[in-house]
């Protein structure tokens, strides 16, 4: 009887755990999907931006030069379908600031399309895939994160006239929000 027990519980324990997978499976399935739903929407409101001002390190913007608008031959190799017009290169509406080394850069909303979606890909590909690196991973994601609530703050329907304005800098405010957290 003792013996029937035990072999009842681990049963009974076992098909526990495989609900509870089961339950963490759905949950990440539904995480994944709301995701995916936010990130076609923010596709959505880039689009319809005409232009958008980031400032941020000029290190920063080099890093996303090389990833996102990479010129043929460079940069790190992300699949996605579309090229880079070198007549419209963001690059050509960069300044820096010598002094502060800091980057101000005018987006066009296929440019913050194209950073979105390239972000995304690093981050899907996953912290731990076997071409993935630590430094492209870590900025894909601050960097994603940064640019989807500039554009969630985007209303597509209406339009202020006011060109959005994005600073990815720890101690710098950006439009009167708080300091974008250090961690």
């Amino acid at each position: 009887m003792n013996l029937f027990k035990s072999v009842s519980e681990q049963l009974a324990a076992a098909k526990e755990r495989r609900e509870r997978r089961a339950e963490e499976a759905a949950r990440q399935s539904a995480a994944r999907e709301e995701f995916e739903g936010r990130h076609r929407l923010r596709l959505s409101t880039a689009a319809a931006v005409s232009s958008v001002v980031i400032v941020c390190h000029e290190d920063t913007w080099a890093f996303v030069e090389r990833l996102v608008f990479p010129t043929p031959g460079t940069g790190f190799h992300i699949p996605f379908h579309g090229s880079v017009d070198s007549q419209h290169f963001p690059g050509e509406r960069c300044r820096v600031d010598r002094g502060t080394g800091m980057a101000t850069v005018t987006l066009s909303g296929p440019h913050l399309v194209r950073c979105l979606t390239i972000f995304r890909a690093v981050l899907a590909a996953g912290a731990d895939h076997v071409l993935q690196d630590a430094q492209r991973y870590a900025m894909s994601k601050r960097l994603y994160a940064r640019f989807s609530s500039l554009v969630d703050s985007i209303d597509p329907d209406t339009s202020s006239g006011a060109v959005p304005r994005l600073v990815i800098d720890a101690g710098l405010e950006s439009d009167g929000k708080e300091a974008d957290p250090v961690a």
